[in-house]
């Protein structure tokens, strides 16, 4: 990846951008803060006033992938069935880890792969950015499940097995361990393999 010249606007922004970049062509162990400064062409210095260390970077990349998702699971219609708006949220979850593989890795890795349902002790050592951005996919979740049951315990519930579910099918096939049928795509498989057919 080229250099790029940074003159204007957020250097914050820029050096996340560089870091996604990095991640998808060179992996994780291409990211360091004097590598990146390279990339937007700032001072190898000019980082650290976004960032203390590298484990402040890590957890704003994967802050800003928690969003992404969010984001992406925001874009589908929401004017629909339950069932329906979850096997959509479940389908953009696997997509967006499949197109995204290092930076999912990263983004389970800063959460300690516990979920959205971080506890006092996993949580401590997040940043209130990443706490706020990694529970944002879940709540999205939790209130699709809103729809099917008034119980919020067992809301809670439902939307740890659905993301227990999509992880898992996004984890075997980033790894290589499960394969979707050519006539299938990701949305008629976890379909399938949930048991609940779109109507």
């Amino acid at each position: 990846m080229s250099s790029r010249n940074y003159h204007h606007g957020d250097l914050k922004v820029a050096l996340i951008e560089a870091a996604n970049l990095l991640l998808k062509e060179k992996g994780l162990e291409a990211l360091s803060l004097r590598t990146l400064a390279s990339e937007v062409g700032v001072s190898h210095m000019a980082p650290y006033a976004h960032f203390k260390n590298k484990t402040e970077l890590f957890q704003a990349i994967a802050a800003n992938g928690f969003r992404s998702l969010a984001s992406r699971m925001e874009d589908v219609d929401i004017d629909q069935k339950a069932t329906v708006l979850i096997l959509d949220y479940g389908t953009q979850y696997i997509e967006f880890a499949i197109a995204n593989a290092p930076l999912y890795r990263m983004m389970l890795s800063q959460t300690q792969v516990t979920g959205p349902q971080h506890s006092q002790d996993t949580s401590n050592h997040m940043s209130q950015e990443l706490k706020d951005a990694s529970k944002k996919p879940f709540t999205l979740l939790v209130s699709a499940f809103a729809e099917l049951s008034p119980d919020k315990a067992t809301q809670n519930v439902q939307a740890q097995g659905a993301w227990a579910i999509v992880h898992g099918i996004a984890s075997l096939l980033i790894d290589g361990h499960l394969n979707i049928p050519d006539d299938m795509s990701i949305k008629q498989f976890l379909a399938v393999a949930s048991m609940q057919m779109p109507q």
